[in-house]
């Protein structure tokens, strides 16, 4: 081979070697399925974050720092209903578009409760919508109380709140309290998505209605060989619309750039701290030794009814993390020290019978009467049978000495001889007119029963009287 004919098969062989590769793939030759990398595969979706991050990486990092502190971002990472196809959702939708200070203020309400209540769905493994549940019911007002008597952020009404452990008495309403209810209403929600075979629409329909107004409407339309769902049932308008407020609701977070919507930043952390106490505390002096603000100890502690925590519990407080304490204190170790430094307390609630004045039930408790007054705030004497008192009461309250110390005959002159009777209150009585018509000493009539000139006599009134 000369020279040229090698130079000319060398330069061929190069530009065969530089053209783009045409490669023709027959059906036979196409890639295997298994050799494919799936769409929805974990490597995938792994390289796919590197090709962003490697040709944005400031926005990507961004996103993945607002996935990590954002709780409407975990919400939103968490949603998992299907969509429902209702023109009612379009309607709340274009409303809350509509109102921008309507999300603002929401999110202000629910910040101190939702990263409680995401953690709690988290761990069950429930779909994140239910963290919205509470806009819908109460738009996160702990207080809130509805025509129909339903209470607390999650509105439960009183008979639904007592068989999900929800105690309401005097002291205490488990349905305001945030913490006891978000348990119980998880619980609920759990109850009925499996009581309505996994259909999350139908299950908070009855969450609203009631499951026996469900199950009846359900039955109502297999009759009559009609369609069961959600959106075929034949509901009341309250529940027809309340799925789709949660939906829309959904919608907006979903997508609050197509919707014109500014979400507010949520810190992904804990608002507040669970700490046991000892006993019963008093509540505003424990909010001026921890230095946590009174108003927002209540709004957390809602479910406390009166000053004092309940003598029968619960016995643990909420505690906000961040407080005005002085700087680079810790206001949760602040609180456990004001809990720890706290008198013991024991308050009684006691229920005026009617007759009875304020000597007669301190006189029962071996307390005075300006301590009874002081606790509840009363101005005067006067008291109204069927209310409730607190009452303080000393370590050695129901002992013998105390009793003795505090029965009506400790407090008789004991060497006053005659005849003991008994006079009942009239209309028109007063102590002056009943010690004239015995023709005894006043101030003798109100020692023998415990009396000052202030109390004020009730009809039906007993009173003892010694008459020679």
């Amino acid at each position: 081979m000369n020279n040229k004919a090698f130079c000319a098969l060398i330069c061929l062989l190069f530009l065969q070697a530089c053209a783009p590769n045409k490669k023709t793939t027959t059906p036979n030759s196409l890639p295997s399925i298994a050799s494919a990398p799936a769409e929805n595969s974990y490597e995938h979706r792994s390289r796919n974050r590197l090709n962003d991050q490697t040709s944005e990486p400031s926005t990507e990092a961004n996103n993945r720092s607002a996935r990590k502190t954002d709780l409407l971002e975990r919400v939103r990472a968490g949603f998992a209903f299907p969509k429902l196809h209702s023109q009612d959702v379009n309607k709340h939708v274009k409303w809350v578009s509509e109102h921008p200070t309507y999300l603002e203020n929401l999110f202000a309400r629910g910040e101190p409760f939702l990263y409680f209540i995401i953690e709690e769905i988290e761990r069950r493994g429930l779909p994140m919508e239910l963290a919205l549940l509470p806009a819908v019911e109460s738009a996160y007002d702990v207080g809130a109380v509805s025509r129909s008597k339903a209470a607390g952020l999650w509105q439960f009404v009183p008979a639904t709140g007592k068989g999900f452990g929800l105690r309401q008495d005097w002291w205490y309403d488990g349905r305001h309290d945030p913490y006891s209810s978000t348990f119980a209403a998880l619980d609920y929600l759990e109850q009925l998505h499996k009581m309505f075979d996994g259909d999350w629409f139908i299950a908070l329909a009855a969450y609203n209605a009631g499951p026996g107004t469900l199950r009846r409407e359900i039955a109502r339309a297999k009759r009559k060989g009609k369609k069961t769902d959600y959106l075929s049932l034949k509901l009341r308008q309250e529940t027809r619309r309340y799925v789709p407020k949660l939906m829309g609701l959904r919608e907006i977070l979903s997508n609050p750039r197509k919707y014109g919507v500014e979400l507010p930043l949520l810190p992904s952390q804990p608002y507040f701290e669970v700490v046991k106490l000892p006993g019963q505390i008093d509540l505003i002096e424990f909010a001026k030794q921890s230095q946590i603000d009174k108003g927002l100890l209540k709004t957390l502690n809602r479910g406390f009814k009166r000053w004092a925590t309940p003598p029968e519990g619960p016995h643990r407080i909420l505690i906000p993390i961040e407080t005005r304490a002085p700087m680079n204190a810790d206001p949760v170790a602040l609180a456990r020290a004001a809990i720890a430094e706290s008198k013991p307390l024991n308050y009684r609630s006691h229920r005026i019978k009617m007759g009875e004045t304020l000597s007669h039930i301190a006189r029962k408790y071996g307390v005075s009467v300006t301590v009874i007054q002081t606790t509840n705030r009363l101005r005067g004497h006067n008291i109204r049978a069927g209310r409730n008192l607190i009452i303080p009461i000393s370590a050695g309250y129901g002992s013998q000495d105390v009793a003795s110390a505090s029965s009506p005959k400790a407090t008789m002159p004991q060497q006053y001889s005659g005849d003991k009777i008994k006079h009942r209150v009239t209309s028109g009585d007063t102590l002056w007119s009943i010690a004239k018509h015995y023709r005894v000493d006043l101030k003798e009539l109100m020692s023998w029963n415990n009396l000052d000139s202030n109390d004020v006599l009730s009809l039906n009134q007993l009173l003892t009287v010694f008459i020679n």
